[in-house]
């Protein structure tokens, strides 16, 4: 009984014309995310830099009595292929780390012509997933049981040998599926278009970021089918069952995953940046240079002061990213707010590759730092004195050198095993969202009359 069922649900669902809308929509503006994302791509790729230009020569190498004079030296993210999946902070949050070799001096978000021209469009899979297709599932399932209450054929089912359970599981999986369908057609679609572009060459490994990040849809729309279904055994006439699922839909989709932004504002003791410019300005006092003090003593201290000031810097960023997160955890009430920071923690965005980068900055400058310093020690005529904003006779050595792979910043992002770690949460989230909602359908469609009503 469950496949005949399941069999005439899947067929009304695929023949109607608001699963033809709801399939339409979705390939157009998947496709479109996949064209968007791909030129934003390609000339972020172009502009890449491969190295610190302003630090290393035509031939690859370091002048090392230059390097403590050096500022704004600049390190960009890597860009992401992945960003037509989910694009979050990819075109917003800060790409680049300004610094000198003693010290990060900030993060900044660079600024083009080409993403002003291009800024127009922010769609991405996670978007069309989260609202289209959420929507969609209400639309196939608002009239699965107040419609057939009101035709009394719900009725003449239960006058076979079946469960409630059965129907009630018969619908859900037949809408499911139809959504899947939908789903799994616009994605091969829309990576058919991106292997014919050629401009976003894929690993292995983004492509199981990919496969983690279906799944996850799956399980989000799957929540949104219960949602149609709950309303429907809720009320006992598609209209209303229609204005029931319209107002959870809202709620849940448009309204929650907003106040995320309002809510990190508010919640936290965060400092302002003039607090944190008051607290910088104090550094040179916790390290003050005395007429008493050596040669060594002097540039340890001033390096001191710029250490100093990058662990600020560090702790300033970092209570940001905090609140934000503090943000998002707030408003994880919402399955959609869950299934977005599920989707930018698989394929590797958000604030999660934000502070991938500011690690990987953090460990590219301090690596270059110690390579500069080895260096210095293998020339006899140096004496071996690093001091900050400093350029003179033999402190330190002036020899030009190749420093190998220390110059070269690797920003590698998180693989798709770190990806799903971090999402672990809140797919679990999701899955008990589903658990709770087909619980509650359950224990409402078990006690329901199934008499029908007509005029409703």
């Amino acid at each position: 009984m469950l496949w005949t069922i399941f069999k005439r649900e899947l067929t009304d669902h695929i023949t109607s014309f608001r699963f033809s809308a709801i399939f339409l929509l979705a390939v157009l503006l998947m496709i479109t995310s996949i064209l968007v994302s791909s030129m934003r791509y390609t000339r972020a790729i172009k502009e890449y830099p491969n190295r610190i230009d302003q630090l290393v020569n035509e031939d690859g190498k370091v002048n090392l009595g230059a390097v403590a004079s050096m500022g704004d030296l600049t390190i960009r993210k890597f860009p992401s292929s992945l960003a037509f999946c989910s694009g979050t902070g990819e075109y917003e949050l800060p790409n680049q780390a300004v610094m000198a070799v003693h010290g990060l001096h900030a993060f900044r978000k660079t600024s083009d012509i080409g993403e002003i021209m291009s800024g127009s469009s922010n769609i991405d899979w996670a978007f069309v997933i989260s609202i289209l297709l959420s929507f969609g599932a209400g639309l196939l399932t608002y009239k699965s049981i107040s419609g057939e209450l009101r035709d009394g054929t719900l009725s003449l089912i239960f006058s076979n040998p079946v469960s409630r359970g059965t129907v009630l599981f018969g619908k859900y999986l037949a809408a499911l599926v139809a959504l899947i369908s939908a789903f799994s057609v616009a994605v091969l679609l829309s990576l058919i278009v991106l292997q014919y572009t050629g401009t976003a060459q894929l690993t292995g490994d983004d492509w199981l970021k990919i496969v983690f990040f279906a799944v996850a849809s799956v399980v989000y729309l799957s929540i949104f089918v219960q949602i149609g279904l709950l309303c429907s055994v809720f009320t006992r006439g598609p209209l209303l069952s229609a204005v029931a699922f319209v107002f959870v839909w809202s709620f849940l989709v448009l309204v929650v995953p907003n106040l995320g932004g309002i809510l990190a504002s508010q919640v936290g003791d965060i400092k302002t940046p003039l607090q944190i410019h008051e607290i910088a300005n104090v550094i040179p006092d916790q390290f003050s240079l005395t007429s008493g003090m050596s040669a060594d003593e002097l540039a340890a201290a001033k390096l001191q002061r710029e250490l100093a000031r990058e662990r600020l810097l560090l702790e300033y960023f970092q209570s940001l990213v905090h609140q934000v997160d503090l943000g998002h955890d707030l408003t994880r009430i919402s399955p959609t707010s869950t299934f977005l920071y599920a989707s930018e923690r698989i394929v590797g965005g958000g604030t999660f590759r934000l502070m991938n980068f500011v690690n990987n900055a953090v460990h590219f400058r301090e690596g270059l730092f110690l390579a500069i310093i080895d260096a210095d020690k293998l020339d006899p005529d140096s004496q071996h004195r690093y001091v900050p904003w400093w350029y003179g006779n033999n402190q330190f050595s002036r020899k030009v050198v190749d420093l190998g792979q220390a110059k070269e910043f690797h920003d590698a992002p998180p693989s798709s095993t770190e990806g799903l770690a971090a999402a672990s949460w809140d797919i679990a989230l999701l899955i008990l969202y589903n658990m709770c909602a087909f619980a509650i359908s359950f224990w409402r469609f078990a006690r329901q009359d199934v008499a029908p009503t007509p005029g409703v």
